[in-house]
């Protein structure tokens, strides 16, 4: 950020001018500075109206905000975090809730690109504490499964660069699936319980990062996808964004993983296989008339030096302390 402006902090409370449409939301300029910005929204703005928003961090020349009726200051951004790009992120994800529909529950997540088969570890083999803290200080990119038959549950967590920004929790007979931090908790608290099973591996960036998109991004509109069915055309207007597109049709499902404006695969859900290509993606739009598709782009801003993207694992655990039935 400029000398000129230093008074932006993660939260602050900024105006905003809207320009055009963009994926997921809208170029804007920031009043009265002029700085441009990306402003995700669901809703429909004209160009020139002016907003409320809350600045969440500067990324070269270009600010990311969130609307302001969607955050009211957080408890945790009131009393402050130690670093500004841990109060980026704590704006951000506390201001873009999101709750990913269980639908293939933890299947969604693949397997390791390499054949190696994995055998899951045995909780009570291990100080789960600790292994949680190694998981985090390793700065593993990849994935922890969890199945719990103690408690009916089934949960995989996806991890960058050692933080969760991803994690899907299921459990019976629950229905309605948590949202993303209560997942992790839950995800973490049944790790404890000796008979539970954890599976670990590596997952590239770019699949970790992609898959990010269902948890911490924003949606793009439906209006700005309608008619389009390959591949290659829902990505046309994502040049440089980090996304991740789900197909679904004849009970089917697959994913494709965008990173940086270039496919890097897909991966059919229900044959639990990846491709290098999108030719899984293609395959199942094209299975029947009634096919839909949906996208979720992950903001730039959330993998530049402004932001410490994820949740921390140990911090997660320290605010877990004393809520726990069983001893962490």
């Amino acid at each position: 950020m400029s000398e000129e402006n230093p008074v932006f902090r993660a939260g602050s409370s900024v105006k905003c001018r809207v320009c055009t449409p963009e994926p997921g939301g809208y170029a804007v300029k920031l009043v009265p500075s002029g700085i441009d910005g990306f402003l995700p929204c669901q809703e429909e703005l004209n160009e020139g109206q002016i907003v409320p928003a809350t600045f969440v961090c500067m990324n070269q020349d270009q600010a990311l905000m969130t609307f302001a009726f969607r955050i009211g200051t957080t408890e945790r951004v009131q009393m402050g975090l130690p670093s500004e790009p841990e109060t980026a992120f704590a704006v951000w994800a506390d201001s873009h809730p999101r709750t990913y529909k269980i639908r293939r529950a933890i299947d969604i997540v693949m397997p390791p690109i390499s054949q190696t088969s994995i055998s899951p570890l045995r909780s009570g083999d291990y100080d789960i504490g600790k292994l949680i803290t190694d998981l985090e200080e390793g700065q593993l990119t990849g994935c922890v499964k969890m199945i719990c038959d103690e408690r009916l549950s089934r949960g995989a967590l996806i991890l960058f660069r050692g933080r969760a920004v991803g994690c899907i929790y299921g459990k019976k007979p629950m229905v309605e699936p948590y949202p993303i931090e209560s997942a992790i908790q839950m995800l973490l608290l049944d790790s404890f319980l000796p008979e539970t099973k954890l599976t670990i591996y590596d997952l590239p960036d770019e699949v970790i990062l992609s898959m990010s998109a269902m948890f911490l991004g924003v949606p793009v509109l439906d209006k700005d996808i309608a008619d389009k069915k390959k591949l290659d055309d829902l990505t046309d207007t994502l040049k440089k964004d980090t996304a991740i597109l789900t197909a679904t049709a004849a009970n089917e499902m697959c994913l494709a993983f965008l990173h940086e404006g270039s496919i890097f695969g897909s991966f059919h859900v229900d044959n639990q296989h990846f491709s290098d290509k999108g030719d899984n993606f293609d395959a199942v739009m094209e299975k029947a008339d009634d096919s839909k598709v949906e996208i979720s782009l992950l903001p730039r801003e959330m993998t530049s030096d402004k932001v410490l993207f994820g949740y921390g694992l140990s911090t997660t655990l320290e605010v877990m302390k004393g809520q726990a039935p069983i001893e962490m």
